[in-house]
C-alpha cells in the first residue's frame, strides 16, 4: 500500500499573510505532546528550518481538556489521506472535528508558534 505523507496545518489570528502565520508539519516530524497547564497544550515538530530546537505550537483550549487533545491530535497525525488535515486555524475558526466533538474548543481557543 503507498501511503502520502499527511500534514498538519495551524495558524495563528494573523490573517496567514505573511511570515510565521501559519505552518504545515509533515505527520512524520511530530515530536510530541505536553501539557503546560489547565488551558494550553504545547505540541513539538521537528524544526521546519532543520535548527536543532523544535517548532512548538501553543494551543490555548478549554480548561481541562489535554487528554482530549492528544486524542484529537493522534488521530490527525494517524491520518493516511496524505491530504492537508486542518489541526488549528484561528483566523478562520477551523478545528479539527474531534477538537470541537470532544469540547476542546471555545471562543478563547488560541494558536501560538515558536520556531526553533
Amino acid at each position: 500500500m503507498n501511503v502520502e505523507e499527511t500534514y498538519l496545518y495551524f495558524a495563528e489570528n494573523e490573517s496567514a499573510d505573511g511570515a510565521g502565520d501559519s505552518h504545515v508539519y509533515p505527520a512524520s516530524t511530530f515530536l510530541g505532546v505536553d501539557p503546560i497547564s489547565a488551558t494550553q497544550t504545547r505540541i513539538s515538530f521537528k524544526a521546519l528550518a532543520g535548527t536543532a530546537a523544535d517548532d512548538d505550537i501553543l494551543l490555548t483550549h478549554v480548561t481541562g481538556k489535554y487528554k482530549e487533545v492528544c486524542e484529537a491530535l493522534a488521530l490527525a497525525v494517524s491520518d493516511t489521506s496524505g491530504q492537508l488535515v486542518v489541526f488549528a486555524d484561528e483566523d478562520n475558526n477551523i478545528y479539527h472535528p474531534k477538537l470541537r466533538e470532544l469540547g476542546c474548543i471555545d471562543s478563547s481557543s488560541s494558536v501560538v508558534t515558536t520556531l526553533g
